[in-house]
């Protein structure tokens, strides 16, 4: 990934990283496709291992979550309220 954005993200484990969007892996430079990550650290780094998700696939994964009762009534309100301030 060539990132473009990010922000600073601790998780609920209190484990400190970076939320990322950039120029995908699999783009191979043609700067058409996006992908996001969370970039966790590893051994003291960011690790390279941390995963790529295309936001088509990662709309999907978030509707599969809240389908199966994965998603807490807060992060549901969090993306609710999100989503009316589009």
């Amino acid at each position: 990934m060539i990132t473009i954005f990010k922000k600073d993200y601790k998780d609920e484990g209190g484990t400190d990283g970076e939320i990322r969007i950039g120029w995908a892996t699999w783009d191979k430079g043609e700067y058409k496709k996006r992908s996001i990550k969370w970039a966790y650290p590893k051994g003291g780094k960011i690790s390279r291992g941390s995963p790529e998700v295309p936001f088509d696939n990662l709309v999907e994964m978030v509707l599969f979550a809240m389908e199966k009762g994965e998603l807490t009534q807060e992060q549901i309100n969090k993306l609710r309220n999100a989503l009316r301030e589009q």
